[in-house]
């Protein structure tokens, strides 16, 4: 409609004669008896006291850049127009320029270059994984190497230092194959502590619950937690204390098999 430089009217009138050209006029306004209608082709027919170009061709570029509520059943729309649209328009090719100059590709076809990387992200990350869950096998069975016999179950509690909770899970996974096992693991991290617990099926049946254990050592170290009865996570902020949690496990489990 811009470019179709439609030729901008306006005229005063009275109510009756602008309801009749089918004038649109705000809800809930209050108008006189003369109006003043905005006519802009046959596009638009509205009853308006603001300033208004001679034609449509003179707002020159437009560009939408934001629409949003602004109450209920109300919306915004801003755009840019002239020269301040034509500013928008170069910087984004300028963006646009650069992020094909990185990927080496012409702009044209950048689009299929992302999902080119994309995909190849996505193959880097499987094989990771896969790298990552062979490496946790070789620890896990090294640590299960530490594990002692606590009620006919084995127990393995282990501290570590500066990893996350993720590396804890990555442990726990493999340790959940292991159904005599309860393994409880710590690690310190930024002043504050992560428990994970893994309990195996044969621990289970015997009253041994992983959400049961985390609830037991993070309550120690002044912290909180919880989760199935297989593997349960928790946090803890008193670091001082967390050899005494983890050596408390081997007594709560006696305490739980004993019931």
């Amino acid at each position: 409609m811009i470019l179709e430089d439609l030729l901008i009217a306006t005229a005063e009138m009275g109510m009756d004669e602008a309801k009749a050209l089918g004038a649109a006029a705000l809800f809930g306004e209050k108008y006189g008896d003369v109006v003043r209608v905005v006519q802009m082709g046959g596009y638009s027919v509205e009853l308006c006291g603001g300033t208004h170009l001679s034609n449509t061709a003179k707002i020159g570029p437009f560009r939408i850049i934001s629409e949003f509520s602004i109450a209920s059943g109300v919306r915004r729309v801003e755009a840019l127009v002239g020269v301040a649209a034509l500013a928008y328009f170069h910087d984004v090719q300028r963006t646009l320029d650069e992020a094909a100059a990185t990927l080496k590709t012409p702009p044209t076809e950048l689009q299929g270059r992302i999902a080119q990387l994309q995909e190849e992200r996505k193959e880097m990350r499987r094989e990771l994984d896969a790298f990552s869950r062979g490496q946790m096998s070789i620890v896990a069975a090294d640590l299960l190497k530490e594990a002692v016999t606590v009620g006919g179950l084995k127990l393995l509690q282990k501290k570590f230092a500066d990893v996350d909770g993720d590396y804890l899970r990555g442990l726990g996974d493999v340790f959940r194959g292991e159904d005599d096992l309860t393994a409880v693991l710590c690690a310190e991290a930024d002043g504050k502590l992560t428990f994970l617990a893994t309990c195996g099926k044969a621990a289970v049946a015997k009253g041994v619950k992983a959400g049961d254990i985390i609830k037991h050592v993070t309550a120690i170290c002044g912290g909180s937690g919880g989760g199935r009865p297989d593997n349960a996570m928790g946090g803890g902020k008193d670091v001082s204390r967390a050899d005494e949690a983890l050596e408390s496990v081997q007594g709560f489990i006696v305490e739980k098999i004993g019931e």
